[in-house]
């Protein structure tokens, strides 16, 4: 069990009422928002909504979680003002939501990030890679599409710092590489003692998003520090999984 004073709530949100009725019930100080379906917009859009107007009528701070993916990846290097063009239905879904919940708390904080990276309870991340390479299935990688992949914990030490700072706004935070998702599944290999004779390179299909790499500057400023790159990451020691 993780230290410190916090207990699990189990919310289910394709109710959207369900995340208002814990804001009002617990009273929290800040409300990190970072639930998704990426079929369904009642979680991934309609309880965000309800979550953040809660939250600014119980006087929290409200912390909304969204993607890389609100971008069309046409040029990549995207910074906050850059202006959302979703090519995706998760993406225009997170837009959505992007749009709804700054519309409902004034001093919302969004944090747009990448591929997430690490272990999340008993999952590795990102799933689509570590599902197949864990169970020893090759797994198809595209050469041209390029991220800002990102360690899970860099993730969650941001935006907690940001919450307590009062940040608001658009915030990117992402590793500094731009990696294609093949250049990722190796350092997924090297991170996990993953076989790398398991990647199967491919070209992308042209509907996906080319290059969708977020320029994280702001977030370096406003923290005094940066999410370290995954390739140093992957020659230093292991992240740990079961």
């Amino acid at each position: 069990m993780r230290p410190g004073r916090w207990r699990e709530i189990q919310l289910d949100l394709s109710l959207p009422s369900a995340a208002r009725d814990a804001i009002e019930r617990e009273r929290p100080d800040t409300v990190f928002f970072c639930a998704y379906d990426v079929a369904n917009p009642t979680v991934t859009v309609d309880a965000a909504v309800a979550a953040a107007r809660a939250a600014a009528a119980a006087g929290a701070r409200f912390v909304f979680f969204s993607t890389d993916l609100v971008f069309d990846g046409a040029r990549g290097a995207y910074a906050e003002t850059a202006a959302v063009a979703p090519l995706s239905p998760y993406g225009r879904m997170k837009a959505e939501a992007e749009a709804l919940v700054a519309a409902e708390h004034a001093e919302v904080l969004i944090v747009r990030t990448s591929l997430l990276v690490g272990e999340s309870g008993v999952t590795l991340r990102p799933a689509y890679e570590c599902d197949a390479l864990q169970r020893g299935q090759p797994v198809t990688l595209y050469r041209d599409e390029w991220r800002s992949p990102t360690a899970v914990d860099d993730v969650a030490r941001a935006a907690w710092e940001l919450g307590a700072a009062g940040a608001a706004g658009v915030v990117h935070v992402a590793g500094p590489e731009r990696l294609s998702r093949v250049e990722l599944g190796r350092i997924l290999c090297a991170l996990f003692r993953f076989d790398p004779r398991l990647i199967r390179e491919a070209d992308r299909p042209p509907a996906r998003p080319r290059d969708t790499s977020l320029d994280s500057r702001r977030a370096a400023a406003l923290l005094g520090w940066a999410p370290a790159a995954l390739s140093e990451r992957a020659r230093g020691p292991l992240l740990a999984h079961a």
